[in-house]
């Protein structure tokens, strides 16, 4: 995959390593609390409604997390960005694990949702300025493919070690690793060269045609100042990107927030509801790790970005309509094939950087998949009120519904030729001679 020296090389896989690894205990977190609520639900003596108010508020605060740490990362560097995310979502799974009620467990799962949300845009932001273009598409992949991994680790850990060692020691049990994955990444996770030349220049002083660029603080301010107004330049692929977002979280979030809740109240046991959420993953790291793949193989990224969100669109048909007829081999199969098509996630990486120019792109993809990120909010929320109405089966099929609109919007995303990559070189220079203008 990487055409570099030894050492580069090695480098290259302990960014994609980390990444990976990040976005694994991300999912694992987040996933896990699905399995928990049924015994949290009975321990503190909450409704439906409350448990989905603190699920849909820790998915909330996942979209201020990842601005909030995403400038972080822009002020002093992607690697303690990536390592503070990390930090505060395994602080905030350990505060759950004692929590005493629903509004500490409300305040510790929003702590959780914050550190989760700056992962996202702090990995793939050190990928994508490590590696060179051809690189990106293949690492979006496998970081992507950390995401079922996290939720079969979480199936393994609810389905069956929680119903032994209990939801607290459960929540203690996830934060081991995550802890471990932030020392590793404090001796050995490298920094981005492309911020550490930025801060360089900024550290210096610098003549063009005889005029000095402001230096130190001045320098990342007036860079500030025009990167936002280059994001007012691309409002339009902002908005086509951030609706993208918006109808592919909603979609996924609709369907993995309360399916094990939704099983377990139709009778299945801990151990049985694993093996269902086991089998989705199975199909979702195929799906995330086939991608690019079939992207490449097809030469249209669009239609096979539509295809597997179809896909995910009509597994879900299939997985709720025959788990209601009793027909539990068809119901597994839907659920396997749901799965499956949630590997259109690993188009937005590779997406963003089609629409988006270099010199603000990392910022913009920021911006569209954390401000997305409320269809994770609305999400729980949605399937609670609707299964008041239609019942909890059809409520969840709603994400059907979304993973059309994502199949639907993505086709109408112009990709124009103009917004792919340029040199860092060329991109460096532009916007300094923006500053002093």
């Amino acid at each position: 995959m990487f055409m570099a020296g030894s050492q580069e090389c090695m480098k290259y896989k302990r960014i994609i390593g980390f990444a990976w690894a990040g976005w694994i205990f991300d999912f694992y977190d987040l996933i896990l609390y699905s399995f928990l609520l049924i015994h949290i639900k009975t321990d503190f003596n909450l409704t439906k409604i409350e448990l989905g108010l603190v699920y849909s508020a820790s998915l909330a605060i996942t979209a201020v997390g990842g601005i909030v740490l995403g400038w972080v990362g822009d002020k002093i560097g992607r690697k303690p960005a990536i390592i503070l995310s990390v930090l505060v979502f395994t602080i905030g799974t350990v505060f759950s694990a004692i929590s005493w009620d629903l509004y500490s467990l409300l305040i510790f799962r929003i702590i959780t949702g914050f550190g989760i949300g700056g992962e996202w845009a702090a990995g793939h932001t050190l990928v994508n300025e490590t590696l060179s273009k051809g690189q990106r598409g293949k690492a979006s992949a496998i970081i992507q493919s950390g995401a079922p991994i996290g939720v079969a680790l979480a199936s393994i850990t609810g389905g069956f070690i929680t119903p032994t060692i209990g939801w607290r020691a459960s929540f203690l049990l996830a934060a081991v690793p995550s802890l471990l994955l932030v020392i590793l990444m404090v001796l050995y996770l490298p920094e981005s060269p492309k911020f550490l030349i930025f801060k360089a220049e900024a550290r210096d002083k610098h003549f063009i045609e005889g005029r000095k660029i402001p230096s130190g603080t001045s320098y990342v301010r007036e860079a500030t100042k025009h990167s936002l107004h280059y994001l007012w330049e691309v409002r339009k692929p902002l908005f086509y990107g951030t609706i993208l977002s918006l109808w592919g979280m909603l979609a996924y979030w609709v369907i993995f927030s309360w399916t094990p809740e939704y099983l377990g109240q139709i009778g299945f046991t801990d151990a049985e509801i694993g093996y269902w959420m086991l089998l989705s993953q199975i199909g979702a790291f195929i799906g995330y790790l086939s991608f690019g793949f079939v992207a490449d193989k097809t030469d249209n990224f669009k239609i096979t970005f539509a295809g597997y969100a179809l896909t995910f669109s009509f597994g879900v048909l299939i997985f709720i309509q025959a788990l209601l007829n009793n027909n539990l081999e068809i119901s597994l199969m839907g659920i396997f094939i749901t799965g499956l098509g949630t590997g259109f996630f690993s188009g937005y990486g590779p997406l963003y950087s089609k629409i988006f120019p270099t010199r603000i792109r990392n910022t913009s993809a920021s911006f569209c998949f954390n401000t997305g990120r409320l269809g994770a909010f609305i999400a729980p929320i949605l399937v609670t009120f609707a299964s008041e109405i239609i019942g909890f089966g059809y409520a969840i099929a709603l994400g059907s519904i979304f993973g059309l609109l994502v199949a639907l919007w993505v086709l109408i995303i112009p990709i124009k030729k103009e917004h792919l990559d340029t040199e860092f070189q060329e991109e460096t220079l532009f916007l300094t001679q923006s500053i002093i203008s």
